[in-house]
């Protein structure tokens, strides 16, 4: 038997050559070819650290509020769920600017790890995954990891009734400098920029209160939460007015890249509310994939997300959109070593063992989605509910490293069966699905950031 020459990302895995010619109708499904930046990327973060959008130069602003305030700067950074690619590419080159050209003493910068309600990352995730080994053994001592619960500044309550608060360590810097990467998010719209802060860095408070917001007791979520969408966007209009009013605390100077197929092809800098829009309008163009119809089957990877089942399930709400009618299915592709990766997550899947799913979507939505009783993690039941309800059930389709059975029983994911190694078990599974729908539609989404709009999701 030959097969397509098509190559996926499985956790560290390379996959290739497991959909079989001469059956279906297969489409590969992957952002566009960008042009990469025109100068190094070392040159290119100069640029934009000099000429920088709806903001001061940063030297002009290091020399205003840095220069004999007695305070620190800190430098934000993504936490380990992230790829964190455009991380270990910028942050030595920041870093010495600030050192060098800004006349920053090394001893006043810390480095602050945005992990948000994740678990904190170890010290050799902080060194391989997230700032590179040279930045982390040359920083070792400076480097903070956020925690949710505890040296948190209390600012206040938004318009929208959150309980606004941050980590202390950035109200009691003199500058704080998020570094982030936009992408589509599949709730609050886009994240980068603005959610590096919340909820990046905020109190869980915070975070439980905003992500409220996405609810709807019909629908699972409100239309305006969808991926590439801020436009009258609950959550993510509460984040940007959060981070508006932090900037009042302490100034904030942003570095957001646009990374396309593993390499940042355009930087911004400045302030960070413009560059939240200007992210928008970018992605656009990168990120919207316009077909026909949805597919019989969409094979997802979500590369290096797929380190735990709440990171890759944006994976899964990915392959739904490209696959949103009855009877499309979903196949994710994710070692989840982690296991499931957050505990409210598992938690509550646990509870609603054994409910259908209509009943099993109003109980998650009116025991664990207010304000008094939402934990993150419960986002995701109501998403792979709503999915299912979409495709029907066992239509989520997963190979993973978790435990079948608990795949199975609690989270209502189908696993193929583990043979002796991935690639025969997706041949296997292929053979027998294109045995069954020999003119199967399939589509093979290597990028999980895309948004794909076929005419049954075209007015979500």
């Amino acid at each position: 038997m030959t097969y397509h020459d098509i190559s996926v990302d499985y956790g560290d895995q390379t996959i290739s050559h497991f959909i079989p010619k001469g059956r279906g109708d297969v489409l590969v499904i992957e952002s566009p070819e960008v042009v990469s930046l025109s100068t190094s990327i070392k040159e290119s973060l100069i640029e934009v650290l000099e000429n920088p959008t709806n903001s001061p130069p940063l030297k002009d602003l290091v020399q205003k509020h840095y220069t004999g305030s007695g305070k620190k700067i800190l430098v934000l950074a993504d936490d380990n769920t992230r790829p964190n690619i455009h991380t270990k590419i910028l942050f030595p080159f920041l870093l010495n600017y600030l050192i060098t050209n800004c006349r920053v003493d090394k001893n006043d910068l810390r480095i602050l790890i945005s992990s948000g309600t994740h678990r904190p990352p170890t010290e050799e995730e902080i060194g391989e995954k997230i700032l590179g080994d040279e930045v982390f053994l040359d920083f070792q001592g400076q480097i903070l990891i956020h925690n949710d619960q505890e040296n948190l500044a209390d600012l206040g309550i938004s318009k929208r009734d959150t309980p606004i608060t941050i980590n202390q360590n950035a109200i009691d810097a003199c500058l704080i400098i998020p570094v982030t990467d936009s992408e589509y998010h599949y709730f609050a719209g886009v994240a980068g920029t603005v959610k590096q802060l919340f909820p990046g860095i905020s109190g869980r408070i915070t975070t439980n209160t905003n992500h409220t917001r996405m609810f709807d007791k019909e629908l699972g979520f409100t239309p305006a939460c969808r991926m590439g969408n801020t436009k009258e966007n609950p959550v993510i209009s509460d984040m940007k007015e959060m981070a508006e009013l932090v900037q009042k605390h302490t100034p904030v100077f942003c570095i957001d890249a646009i990374m396309d197929h593993g390499e940042i092809t355009q930087l911004n800098a400045g302030d960070i509310l413009t560059l939240h829009e200007m992210a928008q309008e970018i992605l656009f163009h990168r990120r919207v994939i316009t077909l026909n119809q949805p597919a019989d089957l969409v094979i997802v990877t979500v590369g290096a997300l797929g380190i735990n089942l709440f990171q890759s399930g944006k994976g899964i709400h990915a392959a739904w959109n490209a696959a949103k009618k009855p009877g499309g299915t979903v196949l994710l592709l994710a070692p989840c070593e982690d296991g499931a990766g957050i505990a409210g997550y598992q938690e509550t899947m646990e509870t609603i063992q054994g409910m259908d799913l209509n009943e099993a979507l109003s109980w998650v939505l009116d025991h664990k989605c207010s304000r008094e009783t939402f934990r993150i993690g419960n986002q995701k039941p109501v998403d792979t509910l709503r999915i299912l309800k979409t495709l029907g059930e066992n239509r989520i389709k997963i190979l993973s490293r978790m435990n079948p059975d608990e795949l199975r029983r609690v989270y209502r994911m189908d696993p193929l069966p583990n043979l002796e190694n991935p690639q025969e078990t997706l041949r296997d599974y292929l053979d027998k699905f294109l045995t069954e729908k020999p003119e199967a539609l399939i589509y093979v989404l290597k990028d999980s950031g895309l948004y794909v709009v076929t005419d049954n999701n075209s007015k979500d």
